[in-house]
């Protein structure tokens, strides 16, 4: 990273700051348990759908049933795979149909605040580190922070939609007594319609504000070492009484991260893209090594992979399709190291706008030999040291007991 300045010229920098091998790594291991939580919130959904316990009507999903082992690594990666996410982006709406909707889309959050709030936290001390200390730190230094505070990284963004299942709860509770005859329906529009908009009124207040300030929670636990309910509040007094600022950090960042992240993802593709026709032209055989389709079809455009072939050879490109499913969702993991190392270094800016503190400043989590070293200072009942008991008085400085001369007798 190039030399720090302290304001919003250091996010000219952050796609550097976020390039590096440890925070790649930690966000494509942030990226598997993402499309894990998906095909498996997916296929709840579907299997909801068929039971009849789902109001809201199932949209397009591919038949994941009709296909075994590996090929959901390939066909999730192709234009069919789409299908699945229309399905997803339904469950990140919890709205949108029933009780049983409402309660696999809050599952479905609590599942990727477990993910992203380790991962996320991992990121965001490795890039507080770097930014304040200016040095490379280790991956196993973040790991500990991050294991040290664990509860306090998932509890941060959980703590908002705590809250708001508990109002959402006393919404479903008027509905509720409005299904009764006359008196409930009475008693939906006195008392309880002010106390209903009331409600509602902080449940969008904590959803709009959650978006907003996710990417400084976990900054607000690495970089300040704080619990989960002053990650919270920070980040929100952050966004809440510092506006204009954060927008313009957050729009600067989101600028130069949607080119960065194009640029990745380009590579990646034409990496896949020039490995697949320069091995393919060298190809002798039937049947290609595997199968690459990029182009145009449909009126979608379509950069399909999959196997070729059958029986073992079908496997054998099933691995290769694999691996460059890996390459692909490098981006993707670039594009997760982004978004908290920017946010930690918009928490650092405004914790310095805000709270008047240094980027210097960062906490460090205290070591189990300091700890040791502090606690048995203070045992009870230990002896005091030279340095407790205090030097002697300097007139008793020089002083020595000399043992009384007796006197002698005369013979």
């Amino acid at each position: 990273m190039r030399k720090r300045t302290g304001d919003w010229r250091d996010l000219l920098s952050v796609y550097a700051l976020a390039l590096d091998a440890k925070k790649i790594y930690v966000g494509f291991i942030a990226t598997i348990f993402s499309v894990v939580i998906i095909i498996v919130a997916t296929l709840a959904y579907r299997g909801l759908n068929h039971l009849g316990l789902l109001s809201a009507p199932s949209p397009s999903l591919m038949d994941l049933g009709e296909a075994t082992g590996a090929p959901i690594l390939w066909h999730f990666s192709r234009g069919t795979g789409m299908d699945m996410v229309s399905t997803f982006l339904i469950l990140l709406n919890p709205f949108y149909g029933n009780l049983a909707h409402f309660a696999l889309s809050v599952l479905v959050y609590v599942a990727f605040f477990w993910a992203w709030s380790g991962t996320g936290g991992v990121v965001a001390r490795l890039a507080a580190l770097e930014y304040a200390r200016d040095d490379m730190p280790t991956l196993q230094e973040a790991r500990a922070m991050v294991n040290a505070r664990r509860r306090a990284y998932f509890l941060a963004p959980l703590m908002p939609l705590v809250v708001i299942v508990f109002l959402s709860a006393l919404n479903m509770l008027g509905g509720l007594i409005a299904s009764g005859w006359y008196v409930g329906r009475i008693l939906l529009i006195f008392p309880g319609f002010p106390l209903l908009i009331a409600s509602t009124a902080i449940i969008v207040f904590l959803i709009v504000f959650g978006i907003l300030s996710f990417g400084l929670m976990m900054p607000a636990v690495s970089v300040g070492g704080k619990d989960a309910f002053e990650s919270w509040s920070t980040a929100y007094s952050y966004v809440l009484w510092g506006p204009r600022r954060f927008i313009s950090y957050s729009v600067l960042a989101g600028a130069l991260g949607v080119v960065a992240v194009v640029v990745a993802w380009g590579l990646a593709e034409f990496l896949i893209y020039a490995l697949c026709r320069t091995v393919g032209m060298g190809y002798v055989g039937s049947m290609p090594w595997v199968h690459y389709e990029a182009g145009a079809a449909g009126g979608r455009f379509s950069m399909a992979i999959w196997p070729a072939g059958s029986g073992l050879w079908e496997v054998l490109s099933a691995v290769m399709v694999a691996l460059l499913v890996v390459v692909r969702a490098l981006p993707v993991a670039y594009a997760f190291a982004y978004f908290f190392t920017a946010g930690t270094v918009i928490f650092f800016l405004m914790r310095k706008d805000q709270d008047n503190i240094e980027v210097e400043e960062l906490y460090e989590e205290a070591t189990e030999e300091e700890e040791e070293i502090g606690e048995g200072a203070k045992e009870p009942g230990a002896e005091p040291s030279a340095d407790e008991q205090g030097a002697p008085e300097a007139g008793e400085a020089g002083k020595e007991e000399v043992p009384a001369e007796e006197d002698e007798e005369e013979p």
